[in-house]
């Protein structure tokens, strides 16, 4: 008999809403096809009397913290699967007293100080007396709940990590506690999704960047004042750029951009079909960042085949090692990322040589196997200690 398995998560796909937490769904639909009995129960506050609906084959139930606390004590599951613990997708466990191993997926905001998101509040004083304030009422009370999750003896509980940098500089620190059961498991970068093309030497003249613009930690405005700074260089109408994301930050970010012929805007959402195609028409992938805790757009961006340009901060040299699997500039370094985008204009061998290296170190650091195999043995792992 297969494992039962209750994943229990903040938002999860329907037909309505194809891309809601999608890195879940594709989660469990591996998990399904290893042979583990999973459905989903989407914790969503205001729902005040649950409700059920299937999609692509799995079954979801939508309901609030008292739905979920009677949903598990109406099945026998053999294990919970976490995705943004925060106290109401805990508590109806605790207050169960379930016995059977809980396991914690640590993905960023959950588990951060208040401070963290530094670059986002520096602006304004209105975006300080925000930040305040979100530090009173959210980040204070969940950082001690998470302390607690981490610490305490009650439930069967267990973490996974996406990248050792973000553990160790990050969760730990912040929440004041070291975890006991712990493991690191990278996001899923899928081969299968985003395989090797072959790059041709001249698509190192096409540069693409697809990015959310709704925060500062994206860096949208270094990969702008990068391409300002590349426009006074002779070779820059032979490159050609494309800026593709959505945010309330867009239009506002790009507008410099607007008077160069060979910068492409695209202010919308893109499916995982058009990312892979905008990779197939692009050799270099302009992805610098103030905080990133993996860094999955740059990761899947290298498994095509495109060379990745990025900052050598937070994660991102977990993932892409400077010179060998990709490129990386000094935080906060226009001329950096300008220059290396130069580099590569006249060396098409160095592009070639991190074309194929860094498609081959996504493949071994966040394939499928290095991820949702590692995911599949870790809870059957933690299954066999119950």
């Amino acid at each position: 008999m297969s494992e039962k398995l209750l994943v229990i998560c903040n938002a999860y796909p329907s037909e309505q809403a194809l891309y809601r937490n999608g890195f879940i769904h594709r989660r469990v639909k591996a998990y399904k096809e290893a042979g583990l009995d999973v459905e989903v129960f989407y914790n969503h506050e205001p729902v005040q009397q649950a409700y059920a609906y299937e999609f692509d084959g799995v079954r979801v139930t939508v309901g609030n913290e008292g739905a979920l606390e009677l949903h598990v004590a109406s099945n026998d599951f053999d294990g919970y699967l976490i995705h943004f613990a925060e106290p109401q997708r805990i508590r109806p466990l605790q207050k169960l007293n379930v016995k059977k191993p809980v396991i914690v997926w640590v993905h960023g905001f959950e588990a951060e100080a208040w401070y963290r998101r530094w670059f986002n509040f520096i602006n304004t004083s209105e975006d300080i007396k925000a930040a305040l304030e979100k530090k009173d009422t959210y980040y204070l009370k969940q950082n001690a709940f998470f302390h607690d999750l981490m610490t305490q003896e009650e439930l069967n509980v267990s973490f996974v990590n996406v990248s050792k940098w973000f553990q160790k500089y990050v969760v730990e620190p912040d929440n004041g506690a070291e975890f006991r059961n712990s493991t690191v498991i990278p996001n899923l970068v899928d081969e299968e999704v985003f395989p090797y093309r072959e790059k041709e030497d001249k698509k190192r003249f096409n540069i693409l960047s697809i990015r959310p613009f709704a925060s500062l930690k994206y860096a949208n405005d270094q990969t702008v004042g990068a391409i300002l700074e590349l426009s006074k260089r002779p070779y820059f109408k032979a490159l050609s750029f494309t800026i593709c994301g959505s945010g309330p930050m867009f239009d506002q970010t790009v507008e410099p951009l607007r008077q160069f012929d060979n910068v492409k805007l695209e202010n919308r959402f893109f499916t995982q079909e058009e990312i892979r195609d905008l990779h197939a028409e692009h050799g270099i992938f302009l992805s610098p960042t103030r905080f990133d805790s993996q860094g999955v757009s740059m990761c899947e961006a290298s498994s095509s085949g495109l060379v990745t340009i990025s900052s050598e901060v937070a994660a991102v040299p977990e993932f892409i090692e400077h010179r060998v699997s990709g490129l990386l500039a000094q935080p906060e370094s226009i001329n950096d990322l300008a220059d290396l985008i130069e580099e590569l204009y006249f060396d098409a061998e160095l592009f070639q040589r991190l074309s194929k290296q860094g498609s081959l170190a996504m493949l071994e650091k966040c394939g499928r196997k290095a991820t949702i195999g590692a995911e599949v043995d870790y809870i059957r792992l933690q299954l066999n200690k119950s």
